[in-house]
């Protein structure tokens, strides 16, 4: 068991490079495509450039924090608790945004992935607190 923990965070934030990684790059590149998909309008030019920062860049950062992290093995539990972090915030934000805004079955879908990928982050850092805990100083 104690060896395969180290593959199990190494796999929850090689999962937050590539799941942050691609919505990143989708509003990155294609604003008004992947605003669309979300029933969101840009009707100007500084619109579209409020997505690409607002969705694009910081859910791409996030990617670039958690490719840095899974670099060194001395990192990943800083990666995985900053996924945690963002992921979490996120869930709590969408799930006032039901509380207030009503439901979409687009939010619940969201809410769903989001929530599936905590579980999958929580369980990165779980295995990486027992690996290190595990680990004789």
């Amino acid at each position: 068991m104690i060896k395969t923990l180290p593959w199990i965070a190494r796999a929850a934030l090689l999962f937050a490079v590539l799941d942050f990684g691609t919505v990143g790059s989708l509003y990155i590149l294609r604003p008004a495509v992947e605003a669309a998909n979300a029933t969101i309008t840009a009707a100007e030019a500084a619109g579209l450039t409020n997505l690409r920062v607002g969705f694009g860049a910081f859910h791409f950062g996030v990617a670039l924090i958690a490719a840095f992290c899974l670099l060194k093995p001395e990192r990943i539990l800083t990666g995985l608790s900053v996924v945690c972090a963002m992921t979490a915030t996120g869930v709590a934000v969408r799930i006032f945004g039901l509380m207030v805004d009503g439901w979409h079955p687009r939010t619940i879908l969201l809410l769903q992935l989001e929530c599936l990928g905590l579980v999958i982050f929580l369980a990165g850092l779980w295995a990486e607190r027992r690996r290190l805990s595990a680990t004789p100083a």
